[in-house]
């Protein structure tokens, strides 16, 4: 009976010891695999590079490496900008003062996350060809030449773009008719911009290619694509960790719960393929938008190729949407 006992008592402690033990691999594993995704998603992917270099090769493959090999035949004609945020901050951006000195027409052009800001040439090539304006490309916080060790999704970007439209008025005049266009997470601090309260009178439209309704959302979209599994409980821990550490809370970075304070016309490119940001994420923003509002679907691109899959249909699209602008602005007598 004691031997018995004995036998009950050690199989209940090596059930409680590998217990204990799977409990431990997991957390082990579980605050491991958080903190390696909390360096990935916040902290800044590559250095600021001593100089600001044409790549040694480019792929004219599509129509954003054309756009690319366009921009660097004209660097020279791109004035280097840098200016201060209101944290400090240095950012850095590339303008292109129209040749009409009088024009009054400004694009503010936004890159993606881990993008290079020259990405955006094609989109600066289009915006000329479809109106006299000057163009002003930005480095976002945390990328290429612009200063900052974080990304914030949109969040601290939105803000600076701030800083940059009051840059450009400064050089356009006050009467500036400005349009933000970006991409991916370009356009969600574009779409953050203009939910502001205060936002800028002179913003006159935006042009949104592939944005994300919410940061988690696209967070989990990824985690769930690499790792194969749900990683909602990661991206909770995550979120903590930003706002302990950081003072960020992704959860702000959110098209859709502000979406109704827009009042500029919102011209939204969706791709059908995309995993990154899939199209469901462009309807709700699409949904949840009160102002004047068009969105496209380009079926068989995946994220961000709606232009190099159908370039003529972009264009069309970016034109009638800049001429819906140029009607509102004159039947609100500000033109």
């Amino acid at each position: 009976m004691i031997l018995d006992i004995d036998l009950t008592v050690l199989i209940a402690i090596l059930a409680v010891v590998f217990v204990l033990l799977l409990v431990g691999l997991y957390l082990f594993f579980f605050f491991t695999l958080t903190n390696k995704m909390y360096r990935k998603i916040f902290d800044r992917r590559k250095p600021v590079p001593a100089v600001d270099r044409s790549p040694m090769k480019i792929d004219q493959s599509t129509i954003y490496g054309r756009g690319l090999a366009w921009f660097y035949t004209n660097r020279m004609e791109y004035i280097n900008i840098r200016i201060k945020s209101y944290d400090g901050t240095y950012l850095c951006g590339y303008y292109r003062p129209s040749a009409d000195r009088d024009t009054r027409n400004c694009v503010i052009l936004v890159h993606g996350y881990n993008e290079h800001p020259a990405n955006m040439a094609c989109y600066a090539k289009l915006m000329m060809s479809k109106m006299q304006c000057h163009v002003l490309i930005i480095h976002q916080r945390a990328h290429h030449m612009s200063g900052g060790n974080i990304s914030t999704y949109g969040l601290m970007e939105s803000v600076d773009l701030n800083y940059w439209i009051r840059f450009i008025k400064s050089r356009a005049g006050g009467g500036a008719r400005i349009y933000l266009m970006g991409r991916s997470m370009g356009a969600v601090t574009c779409l953050l911009n203009v939910t502001q309260k205060d936002v800028d009178p002179n913003v006159c439209g935006v042009i949104a290619d592939c944005p994300g309704d919410t940061v988690m959302n696209v967070l989990a979209v990824r985690g769930e694509h690499k790792y194969k599994r749900d990683c909602s409980t990661y991206l909770k821990r995550i979120r903590q960790m930003g706002i302990k550490k950081l003072g960020i809370d992704l959860d702000k970075a959110d098209c859709v719960v502000h979406a109704d304070r827009i009042r500029v016309p919102v011209l939204l490119f969706q791709c059908g393929e995309d995993t990154i940001t899939p199209p469901r994420m462009q309807v709700r923003i699409f949904d949840a938008l009160k102002c004047p509002k068009r969105m496209v679907m380009i079926p068989h691109a995946e994220h961000l190729e709606a232009y190099d899959k159908e370039p003529a249909l972009y264009e069309r699209e970016v034109a009638k949407f800049i001429e819906t602008c140029v009607i509102r602005l004159v039947k609100n007598g500000m033109m």
